[in-house]
């Protein structure tokens, strides 16, 4: 069947990871169970990630304009950045409130799968 089973740890009995469960389900349920001194400690959290270099600028948008509108969204920094000894990549840093963060890694995954398919269609300006 599909769902999750209440109880239990939550990883072995229908875990956060099961396959069964969509990953927007274990989002809000993560989210749910965390505590409320973890979602609003007002130090805030960074995600980082790897991007490749051609597909930059389809993440920042024209003008910078895709980041500024993530940005102004999430209330998040954003930046890309040169990682030294590789040329064909970039390092993506998003900084902000915790469900800010993960709304804005959200939200540039979004902009890279969109970046990717137009660079494979050939459409990327």
């Amino acid at each position: 069947g599909g769902g999750y089973e209440r109880g239990g740890g939550g990883y072995s009995s229908g875990g956060y990871f099961a396959p069964q469960n969509s990953g927007v389900e274990t989002m809000m349920r993560v989210a749910q169970q965390l505590p409320s001194s973890v979602m609003e400690d007002s130090r805030g959290f960074a995600l980082s990630c790897v991007v490749p270099h051609r597909l930059v600028g389809g993440l920042i948008g024209r003008g910078g304009l895709g980041i500024k509108d993530v940005q102004t969204k999430t209330g998040t920094r954003i930046g890309i950045r040169d990682i030294p000894d590789d040329p064909d990549n970039r390092s993506l840093n998003i900084a902000g409130p915790l469900t800010n963060t993960c709304a804005a890694y959200m939200l540039m995954m979004r902009r890279y799968l969109d970046a990717e398919q137009q660079s494979l269609d050939g459409t990327l300006k």
